[in-house]
Formats: C-alpha cells, structure tokens, sequence
C-alpha cells in the first residue's frame, strides 16, 4: 500500500522533521545532571597518583564514568617514592599526573625549564590539609621550650609548617602569612625573626614524620599521610586553614591535551558536586574540596 501527499503536507512533514531534530541535538541531557550519553575515544586515558586520596577518586570517577555510559576510560598508574612523574608525563609515556600541588610543580619546572611551554594544568582538586601533631601533648602551647619539632625537609611545604607555628604565636616570620606569594614560598629557618621557646626544627621526609610521631615532641603531617597512618585530624594541635589555599593539587598534562574530549570530560567529573561530595564523606577534614576547572 503506498500513499501521497500533497506539497503543503510534505512541507508540514520536513518542518517536523526539522524542529524534532534541533529539539533532540538541543535536550541532549548535560554531565552536571548526572546523565550523559555522549561518547569519547575509548583509548584510556594514563594517570599516575597518589594511591590516597587521589586514586581513590579517579576510581570513583570511573565508576561514575561506567554508570553514565560515557565512554570514559581512565588508568590508575599508583605513585612510587622517586619517580619523576612529571618527566613521564613530558615524555608521552603518561597522559597526566594527580599528585602535586602548584608550589612543588613551579619548583620542579626552575629545575627543568625546557618544559615550561609543554606542561599545563587542567584542574584544581583537593588540598591536603596540613597540621601539627603530637602524641605528648594536648596543645602547642604545652610543647617545652626547646623542643624538637619533625618539619618538612623540602622547601615546597616546609613555609606551611613555619606559618602554622606564626599563627599559634610561637613564631615570627618576615612574612605575614601563607598567600602564595614568592616571599611566602619561601620562608624557611633563615625567615625565622623571633623563636622565643628555642624550638628546634629536625627536617625529616615526609611519611618518617608520621612514623615517627610517638618518638617526637611534634610532627608536621600532610593530611593524605595522615589519612593513611589512623592519625586523626580532630587530634591536631593546629591545622592550615583549607580557605584561599594555594597548596591545591593540580591534575598536570601536555598542553596539547588540553582540548582532548577526554581529558575535558574528566574535568568535568573532577569539578563536578559528586566528587566534591565523594571528598567530604569520605576524608574525615584531612582533604578538602579545591575544585576548579583550568581549561582554555
């Protein structure tokens, strides 16, 4: 059986077909509402971090991902102590890297300027929360006159732990506080202006400052390291405060990747409310949420 229509009806017929077409590419449901539908390359994309908190939410993003029907694919490659993760990443045999803030990144790139115009940062994420601890006391003002204090032994978060101790008042520094600035990155014991109870500071490698918490007065610790020791952030004697923090680990790529439908569909999960919620549920206040997207 066959039928014909008349020109005015075919016309009627087209413009449907047309307003139907522009309503489908136009309602399309968006990632922020929780349904996406729109694919990316297969190809998955190759992530080195830091086991915790890190990992845990790439995993969480691909879980998120695999419900969606995205298409997204992620690979998890864990940190190990000594890997240059950066220089994988320049060399091609990384895609991106989730495991440093901008203050360790901007001295990693003095120290190897040729990849200045090559790396870029796609996000903002978390910060580790950073604080002073003690098994022996309760408060930093009970720590005694001379005593040894466990302190980063790397520039890049040492000032984090000077200004801990500024803002307990038992510290004056040349600098007022932790903005970010290059006068507060680099504070150091040579900043130190007034030290009136003779403290001493011991620089140690950042997981021997949680290990050897019971053997010392009192230990910085970053909070992810924190996290991994059964160290509770209610028992700091004093922590940073997480607003205006210009520790926030960066998610690192090539800047060629900045526009990969890929790596842009990760951002938009890692600065999505999901994530933020993933962090505040699950970190106890070692990690808060810094989420901002850095894509052109």
């Amino acid at each position: 059986m066959s039928f014909t229509f008349g020109r005015s009806t075919r016309r009627k017929l087209l413009l449907a077909s047309a307003v139907a077409a522009i309503a489908t590419m136009t309602s399309t449901p968006s990632l922020a509402q929780g349904s996406a539908k729109a694919t990316v390359p297969s190809t998955p994309l190759q992530i080195y971090a830091t086991p915790t908190p890190q990992g845990d939410i790439l995993r969480y993003v691909q879980k998120l991902a695999d419900e969606d029907g995205s298409g997204l694919k992620l690979k998890v490659i864990e940190a190990s102590q000594g890997l240059d993760y950066n220089q994988l990443v320049l060399k091609r045999d990384l895609d991106a890297s989730l495991a440093q803030h901008q203050p360790y990144f901007n001295s990693w790139l003095r120290a190897h300027p040729e990849a200045n115009d090559s790396l870029a940062h796609a996000a903002t994420l978390l910060v580790n929360i950073f604080g002073l601890y003690s098994s022996k006391y309760k408060s930093v003002k009970d720590i005694p006159d001379g005593a040894k204090i466990l302190v980063p032994n790397e520039q890049t978060n040492l000032p984090r732990a000077l200004f801990i101790l500024q803002n307990e008042g038992l510290l004056k520094l040349t600098h007022t506080g932790s903005d970010g600035s290059p006068a507060a990155l680099s504070i150091d014991e040579k900043s130190i202006q007034a030290n009136p109870k003779k403290f001493e500071f011991v620089p140690t490698e950042t997981r021997l400052r949680a290990k050897a918490l019971p053997d010392a007065a009192a230990s910085f610790i970053n909070g992810d390291i924190a996290l991994t020791h059964g160290i509770d952030p209610k028992s700091a004697l004093s922590l940073e405060s997480p607003d205006k923090n210009p520790y926030a680990n960066v998610l690192t790529t090539r800047r060629e990747l900045l526009t990969d439908p890929r790596l842009k569909l990760l951002v938009t999960y890692l600065t999505g409310p999901k994530v933020a919620a993933y962090i505040n549920d699950n970190y106890k206040g070692f990690i808060v949420p810094a989420q901002q997207s850095l894509l052109p």
